[in-house]
């Protein structure tokens, strides 16, 4: 009898496993203007995760609160964080395009996304190395979206890529919506999760090293033009 009943718990934790992989999962995020938003949806319920909701709303109905003055402490420096340098986009734009590749084989139509809206503005300190980066990036693109048109279901796709030789720092706009089943990411990390690992880890490698100390004029956004003149 007590077997049965194990047999039966453990029949209907399989079946609610296997019917939370078939529910389909709706991801959607937007960047503009250095303003992220990133909302989830599963089954029913939504999420956003970014920004945070619950904090904007109880920024704006609570008044601040008075605080007893307290003893000015000097504040703690924060520490500096590594770039993303132009060696690490050259090295994505080599090694992943075959590792997603293999990663949406057989999987890829289960995932639908639309829109997918990005323009990319391509600029650095040097002309050379952004125009070489620039070069590169087209012809990845170009080889690459038709692929991704194959293994994925694309709606309202509109990718464009700009360079602009009198600005110093890369910028970005994207709108971006995935629709896809839990399953597909089980198996799409089964077959590429130790491909993408692998590469992480050679990526990271590549990262500049953090500065010693915040410039006279503030910390700037992320530089994707360190060690141009290696790329050149």
């Amino acid at each position: 009898m007590v077997g049965k009943i194990i047999l039966w718990v453990l029949l209907g934790l399989l079946a609610l496993l296997a019917a939370a992989l078939l529910i389909p999962v709706k991801i959607r995020g937007s960047y503009e203007d250095g303003a992220p938003f990133l909302y989830i949806r599963y089954g029913p319920v939504k999420l956003q995760l970014f920004p945070p909701k619950k904090k904007a709303e109880d920024e704006k109905e609570k008044p601040p609160k008075k605080k007893k003055p307290k003893a000015e402490k000097p504040p703690k420096p924060k520490k500096p964080k590594a770039k993303i340098n132009m060696d690490q986009i050259l090295y994505a734009l080599e090694k992943l395009p075959p590792i997603l590749g293999r990663a949406l084989k057989r999987t890829g139509r289960c995932i639908h996304i639309r829109p997918l809206k990005l323009y990319v503005l391509v600029a650095g300190s040097d002309p050379a190395a952004t125009a070489i980066l620039y070069g590169k990036m087209e012809a990845a693109l170009s080889a690459g979206f038709p692929i991704l048109e194959e293994a994925l279901r694309l709606k309202d796709a509109d990718v464009r890529l700009y360079v602009d030789f009198t600005q110093r720092r890369m910028d970005f706009i994207a709108d971006v919506g995935v629709s896809l089943r839990p399953w597909s990411l089980v198996w799409m990390a089964l077959r590429a999760g130790g491909s993408l690992l692998k590469w992480y880890l050679g990526f990271r490698k590549l990262a500049s090293p953090p500065p010693e100390g915040p410039s006279k004029d503030g910390p700037d956004r992320t530089d994707l033009n360190n060690e141009t003149e290696r790329a050149a």
